[in-house]
């Protein structure tokens, strides 16, 4: 058996950078703070692993596409199982909590996702 953590977090001392073209301050297009963790467990009966991502409200603008995101926070689920030497099949269920949200302005919002894959190797 296995365990593995990992944590990290970003900060940005800034929220706007001066544009020498429009001569005013734009977005730069992500949040002050944000943060994740994970705990992956590798176990005979199969690879476990929880992750969690915060992001905090941030101005976005980008051409035409501008607007408020976030903030959101996502708990993602992973199942990995060797099936054989050659195969394996894995389920991934994401944003379980189904925090809908936008990641970018103009793209779809997201919600829950579960996803099952069989890999094979040869």
């Amino acid at each position: 058996y296995n365990l593995f953590l990992s944590a990290n977090c970003s900060f940005y001392g800034s929220s706007a950078s001066f544009n020498e073209l429009t001569r005013n301050n734009d977005p730069i297009n992500a949040p002050k703070f944000k943060w994740n963790g994970s705990a992956k467990w590798d176990t005979k009966n199969g690879n476990f692993m929880f992750t969690f991502r915060h992001v905090d409200r941030f101005e976005w603008k980008d051409g035409i596409w501008a607007g408020m995101i976030g903030p959101y926070n996502l708990l993602d689920l992973h199942y990995n199982y060797k099936i054989f030497d050659f195969l394996e099949m894995s389920i991934s269920a994401m944003n379980i909590t189904n925090d809908f949200h936008r990641e970018l302005i103009g793209g779809a919002k997201m919600g829950r996702q579960i996803v099952f894959r069989l890999t094979s190797t040869f």
